[in-house]
């Protein structure tokens, strides 16, 4: 992608998909934008800086942020709070080449709690960002894997199959 230099900074996306209008589906022009937001509410608000591509449609003359410019909002709020984005914790468990079936078992989180993280419908809290930075870590990755094998070796393959009487 090449940046051309002027009182906005305009993308040239000669490269790669041009993005278009959603109204009149015409092609858009792109420029980033130096944007502040509003994060928050009452006391506790507090500005947020990014640089977004914001989209131009030069039939119709609307404006508009695409899937890229929520995307960078949305990492915006993460980093603000500290936390790892939805697309980090995708990358932790894709690193181990893992489905999120097979990562809740290693990890003894829930598969569909991965999920919501994953995806940006949840937030992890504090504790849980930081066990996830931990498992970007090899050593403490086979660390856990330790802990995981004597169990699977204790259980066995028909474990699931276990039913206790009262």
């Amino acid at each position: 992608m090449n940046e051309q230099r002027g009182d906005k900074d305009r993308v040239d996306f000669s490269s790669a998909e041009k993005p278009t209008c959603p109204y009149c589906e015409q092609p858009a022009t792109t420029t980033l934008e130096d944007e502040t937001l509003a994060y928050g509410s009452g006391e506790n608000v507090v500005d947020l800086h990014v640089r977004l591509p914001v989209r131009h449609c030069e039939a119709c003359d609307f404006h508009f942020i695409d899937e890229v410019g929520e995307r960078i909002q949305t990492e915006a709020v993460y980093r603000h709070h500290g936390l790892l984005t939805p697309w980090e914790i995708r990358a932790t468990r894709e690193r181990r080449r893992l489905s999120r079936a097979a990562f809740a078992e290693i990890t003894g989180l829930g598969e569909a709690t991965i999920k919501r993280w994953e995806t940006g419908a949840k937030t992890q809290n504090r504790a849980n960002d930081r066990y996830l930075r931990l498992l970007n870590d090899d050593s403490c990755w086979s660390a856990l894997e330790r802990l995981v094998a004597p169990r699977k070796a204790r259980l066995g393959p028909v474990a699931h199959m276990v039913q206790f009487r009262v």
